[in-house]
């Protein structure tokens, strides 16, 4: 069997190599925890009717360490991502996660005034829509005779009367209608 011992003199010495190595950066510091920290996005907000404090803000984070928590305008952090009755208004929203590590965003709620079906919306129905000719008794068009008829189309009626494509023609309903036509439909266009 053939020795890898260098023998010198008859007396055989074994030579080693101590290899260090430094795993540390330039610098001794701990690196940031929150260098990826959470990530807040806003969902979901939903208007406010004037006077009433009922908007809601829903947000969720992404990114950092879970478990989240949440807080409104630097009140107590909740765990459920959603506020809930608030009124119009600009709102501070901020994320923290396991670390500590927070991210902020602003949510702004939108208050309109409380819009009536029947005081507001059905006057403007039928005094521009529900005529002859038009949706009253035309049979290729669908009817407005009912609030049912006009609830099962109120996005298309408030998309097309902001887009000016409705009424048709040379009439043109007034900006007053329109906002009222929009904010009915924002509301979730109730039959009140």
């Amino acid at each position: 069997m053939k020795s890898n011992l260098l023998k010198l003199c008859g007396i055989g010495i074994l030579i080693a190599a101590v290899l260090t190595f430094n795993s540390c950066s330039d610098s001794d510091e701990e690196p940031d925890p929150c260098q990826n920290g959470p990530q807040l996005s806003v969902d979901e907000v939903t208007i406010s009717i004037e006077g009433q404090s009922n908007g809601e803000i829903t947000v969720s984070a992404t990114s950092g360490t879970a478990p989240y928590m949440y807080s409104i305008n630097g009140s107590n952090f909740q765990s459920s991502g959603t506020f809930s009755n608030l009124a119009g208004g600009n709102y501070e929203i901020t994320v923290k996660d396991a670390n500590d590590c927070t991210d902020s965003e602003t949510a702004s709620v939108i208050e309109v005034p409380e819009v009536s079906y029947a005081d507001d919306i059905r006057p403007i129905i039928d005094t521009n829509c529900q005529l002859s000719g038009c949706h009253g008794d035309n049979a290729n068009i669908p009817t407005f005779a009912t609030y049912d008829d006009v609830y099962a189309k109120a996005d298309a009626i408030r998309d097309r009367t902001t887009a000016g494509t409705m009424p048709p023609g040379d009439a043109e309903l007034a900006d007053t209608d329109v906002q009222l036509i929009s904010d009915w439909v924002t509301q979730g266009a109730p039959d009140n």
